[in-house]
Formats: C-alpha cells, sequence, structure tokens
C-alpha cells in the first residue's frame, strides 16, 4: 500500500510533468520544424549588392546628374565614422555587439509594455532582426514572422560577423526622403559626406529610425530635433560620447539642405542624351539600381555660355519683333472667352505652370518711358486671369506693354492658405538649339536642346528634324571642288530661271532671299552671298546623288532627298548632325563621330565603355600623304587622256568613299542583350566596349581646305560679314534661312571648334520678317564663340596642290573692283588639276558672253548697265542692282531661262514678282530655243540651231537634250519653292 501511495502521490506527479515536458517540447520541436519549414535561405551577404546611385560626370569631374530607384551610396565599414555607427547601436540596440542576434531581455521588456498598453507599441528587435526583416522576411506584424526572424537572426548571426552586419544594416536601412544608408541620409539632408557629420547630425539622422516619414525634417523639424535629443541621451548612457559632448551637441544648430531629396541636375538636355544613350546599351535596370559611373564629355563652362547665349538670343529676337517679354500667344475675343469658360485646375502645386490672360492693363502716369532713342522699362499693373475666370493683379516692368487678351504664363512659386503665389515666366515662345564640338576629338563639349527642359523636355538638338536652308550648300560645293572638276574661281551665273521637272514637266521657279540677281559670279562669292540659283545650276551639274555621297561621308544621316531642292536645304537634318558634318572641313577632310560620353565604369570601377579618343593630328606632316594622293590622281588623269569627259566623272564619284557604319563588337551589350549586361556586371568577366568609330578620311585635304577659306569668305564679306566685329580671320562658317524664315542656322568653326546655332518655332512658323540666319541665329554663335574662343587658334595648313593669285585679271581682262581682297588673293587648285573655267549649265549660255571660248559675243552696240566693264562684259554684282525684287536693267530684260532638271536650255519667259519676291511664270509665254521641241523630248543629243530671244538668232553649241525616264521625281510646293538663303 506504501508504494502504491507513493506511486500515486510521488510517481504520478512526475509522469505528469514528464508527460507536460515531453508534449510542449513536441509542440515546441512541431512548431519549429513548421515554422522553419519554407524559412528563406541565407544568402551570402559577404557579396552583398544593395542598390545604388548611377552619376555622370562632366569633363572636370563635376557631378551632373545622379539616377536611381533607392538614393544609397554604400559605404565599407571603416568609412563610417565611429560616431555615426554608435549613434544607430546606442538608439536601437545597445547591447548589438553581445547578444547572438536575439536579446531575450530586450524582448520580454518589449513584451511587458505591449501588455501594459494593450497594443503593439515595442518590438524589442535588434539590428541584426531589423536587417533579416529587410532582406529577407515582410513589415507584417504577426508572432509567426517574429518567431522566424528570430530563427534567421540566430543563423545569420553565425554567418556573418558582428561589423559584417552592422555595416549591411547602415548602407540598407530606409532614412526618408527617397534616402538609403546613411551616406544617402548626409548628403539629403545636409549635403555633406557620412565622413563629414557631426555627433548632433549623426544623431538627428540615427533618430529617423523610428519613423523616417514622421520625423522627416522638412516635414517635421520640432520632431526630429526631440529625436536627436533621445539619441543623444541613449550615447550618453552608452558610454559612447562624453558628458562635454552631449552638451555641445545639444546647443549645436543644423543646417539642413535647401531642397532635401532633390539633387540638381546640371546640363538638363546634355544629360538626358547621355541617359537614353546609357538605357539604350545597358537598360534601365543597370542604370538605376547598379551605381554606373558614366563620364561625358560636357564642358560645364561652355555648357553654360551655350545656355545663356541662347537665351539672349532669343529674347533679342523678341524685341526686334516688338513683343512684350513672355507673351505666348495673341488671342482674339472669342479665344479669350473660350479661355476663360474653361474648367478650372484644382490641387494645383508649387512648381506647377499655369497660363493666364490679360484682361486690362494700366500704366501709371509716373511709369511710362518716354525716352524713345534708349527703350527703358514701363510700370504695368495688369489684371488677368485663369481658367474658370480666376483673377488675380500683377505688375509687369517691360518694355513693351501688354494687350487686352494677351496669353501669359505662369509658375506657382507658392500656395499659402490655398491662395496661388505666382511668378511670371518670360520665355519667349520660340525654341533653339546650340551644338558645339571639339574637332579633333568629336567630343560635344556643349548641347542644349532648348531654352527651359522642365518647360520642354523635347531636345531639338537631338530629336527635331529641321530644314537647313543654305547651311546644307557646303555639301554641294564640296561635291562640286572634289569629284566634277571644279575650283573656287569656277564662274556660275546667278540668273532668273525656271526648272521643269518630272514627265509632266511642272514648273519650279527658284529664286534668291533678296529677289536680286548678281548675273556671273565665282564659286567662292556664290557661296559667300548665298545665290540660290546658282546653288541649283551646281546641283544639276554635280547630280543629287554626289551632293548626297558627301553629306553621307561627312555624317549626315538623316533622310535626304534625291531631287533639285536638295541644294537649297529642303531635306531636314538634327542639329546635331548637321554640326558634326562642318567639322569635316575643320579636319582637313577628316570625319571623326561625335561623342557624349567617354567612360562607363561599373560600381567597382571595372571599365565596361571605352570611347576616350586621341586628338587628330593636323599639320602639314599628317596631311602632306593625303594631298599627294590626290594630286597624282590628278596627274594621271590628264596622262590618260584623252578620256570621254561624262565617264571620267562617273569614276571619280565612284571612288569616293562609302560610309563608315558605327563600330560594335561582340562584346557589346547591344548587341548581346540586356538580359546579359547584369550578368556581365556581376561577373566582371565583359571586356570594355569601344562604340566610336576611328577616324575617316572622307574628302581630300585640298577640297576641305578650299571649303574652309569660301567659308571664311561667308563671315568675311558674305551673309556672315557681321562675324567681322569678332576681329578675327580664323572664323568661317555658314548662314540658313528655311521658306518664310520659319528656320535660322548659323553653323561655323574654328580649327577648335565646331558650333551650329538653330531658332525657331517646333511647329513651322514664320520668325517674322527678315529673321534669317544672319539676324537670328549668327549673334547666338558670335555670342558663344567670344566667349569661349576669344583669341584667334590660327589657319589651317596648306595642302600640296593649292596655289595662290589673281586668276581672274587674265581671264576677264580687267580685274573685279567689287571683290574683297581676300577674294582676289583667295586659294585655287593648282593647274594639274584642269579645274572648269565656267559651270557646264552656263558654258552656251549668252548670260557669260565675252568669255573665251564659251557662248556667243556680246550683241554689237550693247546699251551700258551698271556694273560693266570697259570690254562691255557684265562684273561679278553688275546685274539687277536697283530695286528690291529684280526689275529689269537695261541691259538684261525681265525675262526667266527655262531649264531642264538635267540643266539643258529649253527656252525663255518673261516672268512676274509678287510682294514677296517670289517670281512666276506663264508656261504659255515659254519661247523656245529649238523650232522643234520633240527633239528634246525625245531626248536627241544632236538637236542644235537654237535661238535665244535676248540675243537674237545665234546658233549655240550643240545639247544634250533632256531626258523624262524612269526615276523622274516631284518638287513639293510648286511653284515658287524654295525661297531659300
Amino acid at each position: 500500500m506504501g508504494r502504491v501511495m507513493g506511486f500515486w502521490f510521488a510517481g504520478v506527479p512526475v509522469l505528469v510533468v514528464l508527460a507536460l515536458a515531453a508534449g510542449m517540447g513536441g509542440a515546441g520541436l512541431g512548431a519549429y520544424l513548421v515554422v522553419s519549414k519554407d524559412l528563406p535561405a541565407i544568402p551570402d551577404l559577404r557579396g552583398y549588392r544593395p542598390k545604388t546611385v548611377s552619376t555622370f560626370y562632366a569633363l572636370d569631374g563635376t557631378v551632373m546628374a545622379e539616377f536611381y530607384r533607392e538614393r544609397r551610396y554604400p559605404l565599407p565599414y571603416e568609412a563610417i565614422p565611429a560616431h555615426v555607427r554608435n549613434a544607430f547601436v546606442a538608439v536601437e540596440d545597445a547591447r548589438f555587439f553581445t547578444h547572438p542576434g536575439v536579446d531575450l531581455p530586450g524582448v520580454i521588456r518589449a513584451l511587458v509594455k505591449c501588455i501594459k498598453a494593450g497594443d503593439y507599441v515595442a518590438g524589442g528587435s535588434t539590428i541584426t532582426q531589423q536587417l533579416t526583416r529587410n532582406l529577407l522576411l515582410t513589415q507584417k506584424k504577426t508572432m509567426g514572422r517574429k518567431i522566424r526572424e528570430a530563427l534567421l537572426s540566430y543563423r545569420l548571426e553565425q554567418n556573418l560577423s558582428k561589423e559584417q552586419i552592422l555595416n549591411i544594416y547602415l548602407n540598407e536601412i530606409y532614412l526618408g526622403t527617397g534616402a538609403y544608408g546613411v551616406e544617402g541620409a548626409a548628403r539629403t539632408y545636409f549635403d555633406k559626406s557620412c565622413r563629414d557629420l557631426t555627433i548632433s547630425e549623426a544623431a538627428l539622422i540615427a533618430g529617423l529610425t523610428a519613423s523616417p516619414t514622421k520625423f522627416a525634417p522638412g516635414r517635421n523639424l520640432e520632431g526630429a530635433i526631440h529625436r536627436r535629443d533621445i539619441v543623444l541621451a541613449a550615447m550618453l548612457k552608452n558610454g559612447f560620447i562624453s558628458e562635454q559632448q552631449h552638451e555641445a551637441a545639444v546647443r549645436q544648430a543644423l543646417h539642413f539642405k535647401e531642397e532635401p531629396g532633390k539633387p540638381a541636375i546640371r546640363a538638363p538636355y546634355f544629360t538626358e542624351t547621355v541617359r537614353q544613350y546609357i538605357v539604350d546599351h545597358y537598360g534601365e535596370s543597370v542604370l538605376y539600381d547598379e551605381g554606373l559611373q558614366v563620364w561625358t564629355t560636357c564642358d560645364l563652362s561652355m555648357q553654360d555660355r551655350a545656355e545663356a547665349t541662347l537665351k539672349e538670343g532669343v529674347m533679342d529676337w523678341e524685341k526686334r519683333q516688338r513683343r512684350p517679354a513672355g507673351l505666348v500667344k495673341r488671342l482674339t475675343k472669342r479665344e479669350a472667352k473660350e479661355f476663360l469658360g474653361t474648367k478650372a485646375k484644382e490641387d494645383l502645386k508649387a512648381g506647377d505652370r499655369v497660363q493666364a490672360v490679360v484682361l486690362a492693363n494700366e500704366v501709371p502716369k509716373d511709369g511710362r518711358n518716354t525716352k524713345k532713342k534708349h527703350k527703358a522699362p514701363t510700370v504695368q499693373n495688369c489684371t488677368c486671369a485663369m481658367p474658370g475666370d480666376v483673377r488675380f493683379e500683377m505688375q509687369f516692368t517691360h518694355s513693351n506693354l501688354y494687350r487686352p487678351n494677351d496669353l501669359l504664363e505662369f509658375r506657382v512659386a507658392d500656395v499659402r492658405d490655398g491662395k496661388l503665389i505666382l511668378e511670371h515666366q518670360p520665355t519667349p515662345p520660340v525654341q533653339g538649339a546650340v551644338v558645339s564640338i571639339e574637332n579633333r576629338t568629336g567630343y560635344v563639349r556643349a548641347l542644349v536642346g532648348g531654352l527651359d527642359f522642365d518647360r520642354s523636355p523635347f531636345n531639338r538638338a537631338t530629336q527635331a528634324l529641321r530644314q537647313p536652308g543654305s547651311s546644307f550648300k557646303p555639301f554641294v560645293y564640296a561635291a562640286a571642288l572634289e569629284w566634277r572638276h571644279y575650283g573656287p574661281n569656277t564662274v556660275v551665273v546667278d540668273e532668273p530661271i525656271m526648272v521643269l521637272v518630272n514627265r509632266n514637266r511642272e514648273e519650279w521657279v527658284p529664286s534668291n532671299a533678296d529677289g536680286r540677281f548678281m548675273g556671273p559670279l565665282t564659286l567662292r562669292q556664290a557661296l559667300a552671298l548665298s545665290r540660290n540659283t546658282a546653288t541649283v545650276k551646281l546641283l544639276m551639274d554635280v547630280g543629287p546623288d554626289a551632293a548626297i555621297r558627301m553629306a553621307r561621308n561627312a555624317g549626315i544621316s538623316a533622310r535626304l532627298g534625291k531631287h533639285l531642292s536638295l541644294s537649297l536645304g529642303v531635306s531636314e537634318v538634327t542639329p546635331l548632325e548637321l554640326t558634326a558634318a562642318y567639322t569635316v572641313f575643320a579636319n582637313m577632310g577628316t570625319r571623326v563621330q561625335p561623342v557624349m560620353v567617354r567612360k562607363v565604369k561599373d560600381r567597382f570601377g571595372r571599365i565596361l565603355e571605352d570611347n576616350t579618343v586621341e586628338p587628330l593630328e593636323i599639320t602639314p606632316e599628317s596631311i602632306a600623304q593625303a594631298a599627294q594622293e590626290r594630286v597624282e590622281a590628278a596627274t594621271a588623269a590628264v596622262d590618260a587622256q584623252p578620256q570621254d569627259q561624262d565617264e571620267q566623272e562617273e569614276t571619280d564619284l565612284e571612288s569616293a568613299p562609302e560610309d563608315m557604319p558605327e563600330q560594335q563588337t561582340a562584346d557589346s551589350p547591344a548587341t548581346r542583350g540586356r538580359d546579359s549586361v547584369l550578368e556581365m556586371l556581376h561577373s566582371g568577366l565583359g571586356k570594355p566596349v569601344r562604340r566610336v568609330a576611328p577616324p575617316t578620311r572622307v574628302m581630300s585635304p585640298q577640297t576641305a581646305y578650299l571649303m574652309a577659306d569660301m567659308l571664311r569668305e561667308v563671315c568675311v564679306s558674305g551673309t556672315a560679314a557681321a562675324a567681322g566685329k569678332l576681329k578675327r580671320n580664323d572664323l568661317a562658317g555658314k548662314t540658313g534661312t528655311t521658306d518664310d524664315c520659319s528656320d535660322a542656322w548659323f553653323v561655323g568653326f574654328d580649327r577648335e571648334l565646331t558650333t551650329g546655332a538653330w531658332i525657331g518655332y517646333d511647329t513651322k512658323t514664320s520668325l517674322g520678317r527678315n529673321e534669317h540666319g544672319s539676324t537670328a541665329a549668327l549673334p547666338v554663335w558670335m555670342r558663344f564663340v567670344k566667349g569661349t574662343t576669344p583669341r584667334g587658334t590660327g589657319q589651317l595648313p596648306i595642302p600640296q596642290g593649292i596655289v595662290f593669285g589673281e586668276p581672274n585679271q587674265t581671264q576677264w581682262g580687267g580685274g573685279f573692283p567689287q571683290q574683297s581682297r581676300q577674294e582676289r588673293q583667295g586659294p585655287d587648285l593648282a593647274p594639274e588639276f584642269q579645274t572648269m573655267q565656267v559651270c557646264r549649265i552656263d558654258e552656251s549660255d549668252a548670260s557669260v558672253g565675252g568669255y573665251d571660248g564659251y557662248g556667243p559675243p556680246m550683241v554689237a552696240n550693247a546699251p551700258a548697265y551698271p556694273g560693266a566693264s570697259p570690254q562691255g562684259f557684265p562684273q561679278p554684282g553688275g546685274f539687277f542692282q536697283p530695286g528690291p525684287y529684280g526689275e529689269p536693267s537695261e541691259y538684261y530684260p525681265q525675262q526667266v531661262r527655262v531649264l531642264s532638271e538635267d540643266g539643258q536650255t529649253i527656252g525663255y519667259a518673261p516672268y512676274q514678282v509678287d510682294d514677296r519676291g517670289r517670281m512666276s511664270v506663264a508656261r504659255d509665254q515659254i519661247a523656245p530655243v529649238t523650232p522643234d521641241d520633240d527633239a528634246y523630248s525625245a531626248g536627241d543629243p544632236n538637236a542644235h540651231g537654237l535661238q535665244d530671244p535676248r540675243y537674237g538668232n545665234q546658233g549655240l553649241p550643240g545639247q544634250r537634250g533632256l531626258s523624262y525616264g524612269p526615276g523622274s521625281f516631284r518638287f513639293p510646293g510648286l511653284p515658287g519653292f524654295g525661297q531659300f538663303r
């Protein structure tokens, strides 16, 4: 009985305890097995690669922009100051360096607080647990997550050291306003590196961990300061700082960044172009997550200068047009009423743009300027209204007065107590672009694609296709010099012409911008004065194929129409590619590819892409071989005669260099696909890619030198003669103006830089009367050049085969008194090149009468006319000088020469000029030069016995006849299309 009683009173309780222990152990084991069954594997965090910031650098190493999804700048443990590390440890996990991943006293203390509060008010998580939650788990507050968190934290402590865990934590944690990690927070809030943080600043950042959004200084400064004091007290309590340090830190005044979280972007148009380049070749995920370092070619001083000169040029346009500053549009009464009747915008915030219409304008008696000579600003008190007829008063101080119904643009500067604080935006409605390229490397030093990136991010320098007008002409002239035996002194006649094109013989009547015609001109003069009809004739002889080939070789990739109006620049190009094409002239015939990205590195400094270019050597020695090759080719061609001229020309054109495709390697991310780019970055096995084609000779040094000299004449005595104000003799370039002055261009260069400027509306709208390239774009270029290269850069070396002299005196008997000194001493090709003396289109025309061996002699007893020489021959500039739009002179009746599209004379007809200088011709008044027009229609090359109604019956040399075979083309906008300058 004793043993039985002993069993019940002693054994049973033991068994119960053992059973309970076994049950609890089994339950615990089961719970562990259940919870740990789908625990994520602990990753190898020793190769921790957080998302980080990609940085773009300018030429001098200045940060231009940063791109990221999480603004994080990973730092090694040693680079984070001890007081920064201690601030986080003190407030988040004081026993971090002693516990195994879970702090049991901390957990118990947090549990007691939660029971007392009846809610979840404290978690007791260690730094290790927070890191585990951020990397491997969710933020969901459940008991299951806390158990999993504790288990994973213990495992993590077995794989990493305390220093490694703390380093990852300090780089990973989110600290508000888009900042991740201590370095990101330091730059975001204090605009400094983590290395430079004071104890007080470090404590404020550490205090944000409790609630980064709630305590962000920009949102709740008082709360942020309170949290800082809590951290400082914890640092003092745990012995991380002394009493003196604590007192000094509490008293320290904090100076925050003015706009936290918003990194400045320098050169936004340049930067955006580079960003698109990186995305195209590496993908968005790499750009925004992988911490690329991109070294650009941007010279920030030049970039700032380009932005400033463009704005100044557009504001000058506004003053010339007598427009009030920032006028968007002048509305009609009906349009203004409709504008006010639209629904008002809601939820406007700072930075938004709004438009308003002027209702009334009052000028105070003491505010009006009465000086007419120097028009000073006038004070204007305007009543304006936004959509919904929301009215407000605004005072302006501008020279020109606003009118009722004028539409203006404003920016919301602030919103206070529901009221909008508006700032007037005086940006003109027109746009522009400036591109500057270093000739010998192709490095793009400056690129501006508009007046205001925030207002319009569309990049007009790289994305806008615009008609270049006469700024395309140099490629027609270069093709003539390179492949068709022309020289700078070859004569072409500037006269009124009408061209019959395609099978239907539709008429096209090109004209000059001034409505005048100057008669016989040298190519140098025709280019300098930008004579359209002379250039059309040149393209007739050269052929569109040759001009297109020359443009392609120079680097223009845009679509170019194969028609005669190509000579006047009707095919659209971008400012960047046109500017880059002009570098061929400055580089003595060598093309370099424009470069905006010099080098790309990954986060570890490994080079992914290297486009560094060695500057092109342009010395007499470097071009001697290329020049000698063309001299030898010219001499060999003479020795091989007789050879059919047409056949020789075809051979010359066929020998022209082909386009050089962009170089890509098999290791290029663009060729392998973006999926493998990340793998390449992680492995570090990729080889550097080079995307820049090597320099390619596309033009002989002789042609390039002559073209550079002819374009210099443009800046001396031509349409850009205003450039003489810069007092430099090394500048060259070409103006360009499209039909109705809708595009204004100037592209110019010296030995160092080639710079292009474009001004125009985004839509094809006239800039106003007389807003030519020389008026609107040239001043922008001049300001830029004056501010970047104020001193001359020297002359180009003279290649072999170039001679200087005064050849025109013997040809025309008496010289040209109207020519400039530069023209008479200008360079020409040496005699062995056997250049043409007269354009073939004019060889058999009486317009160049008196020239040795070409055309009929002048009519006997011809009356005197302006510009006549002692021999009675026309001088350059002697045609149609009187009158604004080509009134007839005594010498040259008001007749237009009718040509076929290949340059053959069909007949003559009278023409009329309207008030805009456009010529028109009546088809039924054309007097044919042959009694049998069918012979020409059939393309009879032996047709002869032609008559010129201006000079009486006179047989002219045989013509090649007309041909309207397959492949004929049409011109848009006929008739009168192409009034370009």
